[in-house]
């Protein structure tokens, strides 16, 4: 078809010879694969600047495709035109102009051939609940919610592409996909990849490793509770002190296992994790949310797919239940300054990155299992010590903490809840052997203590404390190197040792309050 004059005359098909400029559309066509009297559509390149200028509205927003090339090329089966067919057919039927209407039509009528098999077997299948593993690629289209997932968790991402391979297991379709992650400052999209396997005939929808958000049989409860997790997730970004109870997954840059605590206290803090254990996720900038919420004209909202007009039902009970959790925000009578929309928070990561105060380990903790602490306030005032002590100690701690800038647990844990700090224990033994590992170990906990506001308990640390001697050089280097770090110490350290006679002259001036703590007396702790 050429676009000179008025006069509308036919396109013509070609093979492997030079496309000439003069046509409008270049179909190029290639002998079936099952049948020898039929030749398959291979591809159509659109060079009619009528029709690219036309395409520019059905293709806005469609990533990896460009309409305002000279020789526009889409090649069989065709996936753009699929997923936008709702908006080409719009666009084609809405056209004022005689000349641009007749390219479309021919246009039209060449691809429709290809594209509504597709519609009517797709649109069979949703109907059944069931897919084939060709088709799969009907019911994906870029840019929309699919849950699936991620380390065991029931999650939402948004898709970015679709393919298949395969490998030495055999063929796949893959989806790649995003979420919501961030870097303890930041929100941000990080990828991930889901893949299913090929099978035989058809599958139920349900059965798949993944599906189109909307078409989740229970879309109602699957969004409020994503919803709640992701806003708690928004909640934790950045530096938080909450306890813990369940399965974690211990990270390091040589291992991954997984641990259990009860009932333990966490330190949520991605940006340090990051620092100390792996580096952080690196993330892509969220978008203005045009696209993400649920009252944007996004690919399903503005009726152009396929899928929704064949899945009407489901997605309009996917919409209700973004709509109600949105009112419930709204309506929300001590509202907290957000940055994500209600759909973003859909997105957000199953697990936040942290440190374990219990066993002293960088970790992921399920956002679900986190939860605020319930301090023990009376523990102090049961601390078995004379009155005046108490005050002494509370009055130290206070002023200590303020600044920001073993005794065991009867006494540094008690401390610890009653200002609601933070309480990193440990033994003097876990620093290491050699100096080297001291001085490193040491370095690290003084660092994430004061980082954290945390009182730090150094039980059993008469190695550390004795007065040095010229017999025991490797001591002495031990001392010099605790000496150097407590020098310059911001935080609330507790000490113990049983030892007190023999400390170090030099610790004199190092240690603001130093308290004997008596046997205890067994009818004060029965009252108690």
């Amino acid at each position: 078809m050429s676009d000179g004059g008025d006069s509308l005359q036919y396109h013509r098909s070609v093979g492997t010879s030079s496309p000439a400029l003069e046509f409008a559309l270049i179909v190029r066509r290639e002998p079936h694969p099952s049948n020898d009297n039929q030749a398959a559509l291979k591809s159509i390149t659109v060079q009619s600047p009528l029709i690219r200028k036309a395409l520019e509205a059905v293709f806005d927003g469609y990533e990896g495709l460009e309409t305002r090339l000279r020789q526009l090329t889409f090649e069989a089966p065709f996936h753009s035109f699929y997923y936008r067919w709702h908006r080409f057919e719009s666009l084609r039927n809405l056209e004022s102009d005689e000349s641009t209407k007749a390219h479309l039509t021919l246009l039209y009528n060449i691809i429709s051939q290809e594209i509504l098999p597709y519609i009517h077997t797709m649109q069979d299948f949703t109907k059944n609940r069931v897919i084939s593993f060709t088709h799969l690629w009907t019911i994906f289209a870029p840019g929309t919610e699919v849950y699936t997932k991620i380390k065991g968790h029931d999650c939402a991402v948004r898709l970015k592409s679709s393919s298949y391979g395969a490998n030495m297991s055999g063929e796949y379709f893959s989806l790649e996909c995003m979420y919501i992650d961030c870097d303890g400052s930041n929100f941000g999209y990080v990828d991930a990849s889901v893949e299913i396997n090929s099978f035989a005939g058809v599958k139920r929808l349900s059965d798949l490793e993944a599906i189109p958000i909307h078409l989740h049989p229970n879309i109602e409860e699957l969004v409020e509770r994503l919803h709640i997790r992701g806003d708690k997730f928004e909640q934790l970004n950045g530096f938080h002190h909450m306890s813990y109870s369940g399965f974690y997954t211990a990270r390091s840059s040589r291992q991954v296992r997984n641990r259990h605590i009860a009932s333990g206290r966490i330190i949520v803090d991605p940006h340090t994790f990051g620092i100390y254990s792996m580096s952080g996720p690196s993330l892509a900038v969220l978008e203005n949310d045009r696209a993400t919420t649920y009252s944007s004209k996004s690919l399903f909202k503005s009726g152009d797919s396929v899928i929704r007009s064949a899945t009407e039902e489901e997605f309009r009970m996917y919409e209700e239940a973004l709509q109600k959790c949105q009112e419930l925000r709204d309506n929300n009578s001590n509202p907290t300054p957000r940055v994500l929309s209600c759909k973003q928070r859909l997105l957000c990561a199953p697990s936040v990155r942290g440190y374990c105060l219990t066993a002293k380990i960088w970790a992921e903790f399920d956002v679900e299992k986190v939860s605020r602490i319930t301090w023990s306030t009376d523990v102090f005032a049961r601390l078995v010590l004379p009155r005046g002590t108490k005050e002494i100690i509370r009055a130290f701690v206070q002023e200590q903490l303020s600044h920001d800038d073993g005794f065991d647990d009867i006494v540094s844990g008690k401390v610890a809840e009653e200002m609601c700090q933070p309480l990193y224990a440990m033994s003097a033994g876990e620093l290491g052997e050699t100096a080297a590992e001291v001085e490193e170990q040491l370095e690290m906990v003084l660092e994430l203590t004061a980082k954290w506001n945390a009182i730090l308990l150094l039980d059993e640390c008469d190695m550390f404390l004795e007065a040095r001697t010229t017999a025991d050089i490797r001591r002495n280097r031990l001392i010099s190197i605790f000496l150097r770090k407590l020098e310059y110490y911001r935080g609330v350290m507790f000490l113990t040792s049983n030892r007190i006679d023999d400390f170090d002259p030099a610790f004199e001036s190092r240690i603001h309050l130093t308290i004997h703590y008596p046997a205890l007396d067994t009818a004060k702790i029965v009252s108690n």
